[in-house]
């Protein structure tokens, strides 16, 4: 059985020889044969296009017809948008899928960690603390601010292993630091307890713990330095890892999928001008409207999810690279701040240990900010040297260590003025600690002690809370900058995944639509 368009070409020929070319049915310009006059319009159209499709029938073998054609173009454009629309589903999903990830577990766990690993290290400068005070009347409120200080910093070290007992599940490497910061957090307040308990019960004087005392604490605070504050640093690595980790697969995924954009995308924008262009020709029409539309979205689309997938890697290197990285910088800055004040306070109670101290809290210091190879006494003109050097010309950054990759990751506005005033409010803790060094040498460990945990406009703790507070405000600067990135390109793309392929679909639906109409002349 054949199509109108199939019979046409035979008829005509038919005709034209049994008028032998004496104006019958099938020649141009003849008198109307017996079957009656020829019908013009959509039949003799279709006849017309199908005699072209063919192309006759020579050594090549038989072409597709015109209607197959249409149906292999529409098929092709239809499969490419299918493709794509895959394409920006999985790209714009996996990316919400990450900022979900990170908003909701990693970069939580950072800052669990880090503040897990910040009250231990005070917990331990306070026990030492209490110890130092002894019965001293004088020094009555420093030993209360000591006793509040422990117990706080307990609550904390709990709640921030429970949170990170929570959060480490599928991180076998934060697993692993969980289960020795706990295997040894009982043994260490069991410890300290103990050591807290015989000093209290000798009645002790400042400066000159009990004997027995002084040897429980030792055991605690090497426990501490040996097992708990490594294992907490490691769950700060291990979690920061796995941050770390999400952010270079999806900043690669998005790049991966900006490549298939633009194949596949091209692609369909140039089959589907193709086909335009062909059906104007075959059909004499000047524009095929839906396709028209088709293409015209599909270049919109493409113009939409290629901005979509710039500004999610734009707000996820800012995220992690602009923020966090200094986020992760000064807490793990601040947790070592912390760690050399407790050195510090051991140093003022175990003068047997004191060179042992002071060397741990001269590493801290280069771990802070790191002026070369200054011994500790030496230490304060290095860094000022380094300060006046920057001060001159910000680019030159003269000091390593965890301020120094913030110094040199300075990126949001008030970010350089919040850095700057920290690094002048730590300069000032630093010699504070000189000058207890020196109080200590002289013969006046009493007043070391006094002047050390001293809150008093000028005393030691009173600068190192004032250098703890310009820290805080550096790192919530950096923090905000990471929730405002993290927030809108979360947004993105949860708002823009069901346009994207909602807007394939109708791409898809305009293609049949368009190629439809033509398909039906051939009935």
């Amino acid at each position: 059985m054949t199509t109108v368009g199939e019979r046409a070409p035979e008829a005509a020929s038919s005709g034209a020889t049994s008028a032998g070319g004496t104006g019958g049915s099938g020649e141009p310009g003849g008198s109307p044969g017996p079957g009656g006059p020829a019908t013009p319009g959509a039949a003799g159209r279709a006849a017309r296009l199908s005699r072209r499709g063919r192309g006759g029938q020579g050594g090549g073998g038989r072409q597709l017809t015109v209607p197959a054609r249409l149906r292999w173009a529409a098929a092709g454009c239809a499969t490419l948008a299918v493709l794509l629309g895959a394409v920006l589903l999985g790209s714009v999903s996996g990316a919400a899928s990450t900022w979900s990830d990170i908003t909701g577990h990693e970069a939580p766990q950072v800052t669990d960690a880090g503040g897990l690993y910040q009250a231990l290290t005070d917990m331990d400068a306070q026990a030492a603390n209490q110890l130092a005070f002894g019965n001293d009347p004088q020094l009555s409120k420093n030993l209360v601010t000591a006793r509040t200080g422990y117990a706080q910093d307990r609550v904390t070290a709990d709640h921030d292993l429970q949170a990170a007992t929570l959060d480490a599940a599928g991180n076998a490497a934060a697993q692993k630091a969980l289960s020795q910061v706990l295997d040894n957090m009982g043994n260490y307040q069991d410890l300290a307890a103990r050591a807290l308990a015989l000093n209290a019960h000798a009645d002790a004087p400042a400066g000159h713990p009990d004997p027995a005392a002084l040897t429980e604490y030792r055991q605690a605070t090497d426990l501490m330095r040996t097992q708990l504050m490594p294992a907490a640093e490691q769950l700060i690595q291990a979690n920061d890892s796995g941050f770390e980790q999400s952010y270079r697969s999806e900043s690669s995924a998005l790049g991966t999928a900006g490549l298939w954009l633009v194949l596949l995308g091209g692609a369909l924008l140039v089959a589907m001008l193709a086909t335009q262009i062909w059906l104007t020709r075959s059909f004499r029409r000047v524009v095929n409207v839906a396709m028209a539309a088709a293409t015209v979205l599909t270049a919109v689309l493409l113009g939409l999810a290629g901005s979509l997938f710039s500004t999610e890697r734009n707000d996820l290197t800012t995220a992690r690279i602009s923020a966090y990285d200094s986020v992760v910088a000064l807490t793990h800055a601040r947790a070592v701040i912390y760690d050399a004040n407790a050195d510090e306070s051991r140093y003022l109670l175990d003068q047997g240990r004191a060179a042992q101290y002071q060397q741990a809290f001269q590493q801290d210091s280069d771990d802070i900010a790191d002026v070369g190879n200054a011994g500790i006494f030496q230490y304060d003109g290095a860094l000022a040297s380094a300060i006046s050097a920057y001060q001159q010309n910000n680019a030159n950054v003269g000091f390593t260590g965890y301020f120094g990759d913030e110094f040199r990751n300075i990126t949001f506005p008030g970010e350089r003025a919040a850095a700057e005033k920290t690094l002048l409010a730590y300069q000032a803790y630093e010699r504070d600690d000189r000058k207890i060094r020196a109080l200590v040498q002289s013969g006046h460990l009493e007043q070391a002690i006094a002047y050390g945990t001293s809150l008093a406009p000028g005393g030691s703790n009173a600068d190192f809370n004032a250098q703890d507070a310009a820290l805080q405000a550096l790192i919530g600067i950096n923090e905000n900058a990471y929730e405002s990135a993290a927030a809108t390109g979360a947004n993105s793309a949860g708002g823009d995944e069901w346009v994207l392929v909602g807007g394939m679909a109708v791409v898809v639906l305009l293609l049949g639509a368009g190629a439809w109409p033509r398909l039906k002349e051939f009935r």
